[in-house]
């Protein structure tokens, strides 16, 4: 048996001195909200969940309540099923509320730390936010991007006329296609782009490293400080070569820009543009044009590729969007934007892609700066300890059957109110955040799903693939990670008629 050093044994004498004190130190206090049980020292850290921890928190939700706690080696988590709750606490309390936690993988070993996503709030946050709400924070903004959005669909269109089977590839790379050239001015290249490669790694490595329950040294921080030759310490290694990655994706895009315009030949882009005007922030910019590409693409191509899966598996859908489709715009033309406020149904649809599938189905973390005691109304206080993580499950608050009839059903009809009953609340409320976190690229987002989803539909119809004869059917769920995708799955798209596969035919090439 090995002999422990005495920098090991003292080690392990501060973490357990320094574990008991934050857990036992909360008995004198006001109590955490209703939890699970859990081990002195551990806590709960043997139960945590790491494949699909929004069913497992709504799960714990059932049995405690809306406001869950719980503990990882003294460390609190509060788990918010609620959206009433979220608006409580980060939305009136933003200040309190608007930090990030410290994720060890994924933030500081990998390098997403100075990712506006998951940097902590402060002038740094402030000034980029204002520069994204400059760019397309406002209706009026978006305006200048709709030819933009546009042009990518009618090449979306095109694809699939040629590879009816290629809805999920194709919509990936249509939407890191209109991220790229906002970002960069960057167009894609014809077949496999070596910049699109590269931010599709990037998301990847995103989904898989900042989900707080992923690793254990997320939960436990002092093991980013083991020896390699410990178990576990092959992820150390991981995250050396994923940080090289990520820095990658944030300088080459940022140095293409840079030759471009002393070639003289850059597109105008969020990055030319701000280099023109205040060159000194060099460091700023490149990694909000890099926040620009990894926020915009792959939660917005999750939502699109759910869309293609709710219209195989509910045609019933399809077929009324189709006739209002016909009916306002009608065959000889796709859609625009100016279209919208008389397609209330294509509108409701748009609405229930958000709330069925949700690409962020736990939010990003939110961490408490200061200790907070919550009140609700019929309920003891309870207190959320300075340096909480507070983990809004959006998955949960959007299939809450008291909120939302039937809730696994894909149903646009629910936002349409009717003498016999409501429209049911917009999942946009809860979807994108909430309080100064809230995603500040939501309009483009929303833009960009009700057009694709409105000129997909006019045109082609979405149905299953057919192998011998017999449907496939798609398997429903989606994947593990801070961004969730939608298990993987085929369907075929198909002109709708003679007159829609000339109309795309006709489209700009």
């Amino acid at each position: 048996m090995l002999a422990l050093t005495s920098f090991q044994i003292l080690a392990g004498s501060i973490l357990v001195a320094y574990v008991s004190t934050r857990y036992f130190s909360r008995y004198s206090r006001t109590p955490l909200p209703p939890g699970p049980p859990g081990f002195p020292f551990f806590g709960n850290a043997f139960n945590l969940p790491k494949d699909s921890p929004w069913i497992a928190f709504a799960e714990l939700g059932k049995k405690w309540g809306d406001l869950v706690s719980i503990t990882t080696f003294g460390r609190t988590m509060i788990i918010v099923n609620a959206a009433k709750i979220a608006e409580d606490l980060l939305e009136a309390k933003g200040g309190i509320f608007s930090d990030r936690p410290v994720i060890q993988m994924g933030g500081e070993l990998v390098g997403f730390r100075n990712v506006l996503t998951l940097c902590q709030y402060g002038d740094r946050v402030r000034q980029e936010r204002k520069l994204f709400h400059q760019l397309f924070g406002t209706s009026k903004a978006i305006e200048r991007f709709l030819p933009l959005i546009t042009s990518e669909i009618h090449h979306f269109l095109r694809y699939v006329m040629l590879n009816p089977q290629g809805a999920v590839d194709g919509i990936q790379r249509t939407t890191g296609a209109v991220v790229l050239r906002i970002a960069y001015g960057y167009h894609l290249a014809d077949g496999q782009d070596p910049f699109l490669e590269l931010f599709n790694l990037r998301a990847n490595i995103f989904a898989r490293t900042t989900q707080p329950t992923a690793f254990l040294v997320n939960v436990l921080p002092i093991l980013r400080y083991r020896p390699g030759w410990l178990p576990g310490g092959r992820s150390r290694t991981m995250a050396k070569e994923w940080a090289k990655i990520i820095q990658n994706t944030v300088d080459v895009p940022h140095e293409y820009v840079k030759n471009q315009m002393a070639s003289g030949t850059a597109d105008n882009s969020f990055t030319s543009t701000l280099l023109q005007e205040r060159p000194e922030d060099d460091h700023l910019i490149k990694w909000a044009a890099s926040a620009i590409q990894a926020g915009g693409s792959s939660t917005t191509s999750s939502q699109l590729e759910a869309f293609f899966l709710a219209m195989c598996l509910y045609p019933e859908v399809q077929a009324e969007a189709q006739r209002e489709l016909d009916r306002v715009v009608g065959a000889d033309r796709l859609p625009n934007i100016s279209d919208r406020r008389h397609l209330p149904y294509l509108n409701a649809l748009c609405k229930e892609v958000l709330r069925w599938h949700n690409a962020v189905p736990t939010g990003i973390p939110h961490r408490t700066r200061e200790d907070f005691i919550y009140q609700r109304k019929g309920a003891q206080p309870v207190l959320i300890p300075k340096d909480s993580l507070i983990i809004p499950n959006i998955w949960n608050m959007t299939h809450d059957s008291k909120n939302y009839s039937d809730p696994m059903r894909f149903d646009p009809s629910r936002f349409i109110a009717a003498e016999t009953k409501h429209a049911e609340e917009d999942p946009a409320r809860i979807c994108f955040g909430y309080g100064r976190r809230i995603c500040p690229g939501r309009l483009l987002a929303d833009t960009t799903i009700f057009l694709t989803c409105g000129m997909v539909l006019a045109v082609v119809n979405v149905n299953k693939i057919y192998r011998d004869g017999v449907a496939v059917q798609p398997r429903l769920g989606q994947t593990t990670g801070t961004v969730s995708q939608t298990f993987p799955f085929q369907c075929v798209l198909k002109p709708r008629t003679a007159l829609a596969a000339s109309l795309i035919g006709e489209l700009t090439q």
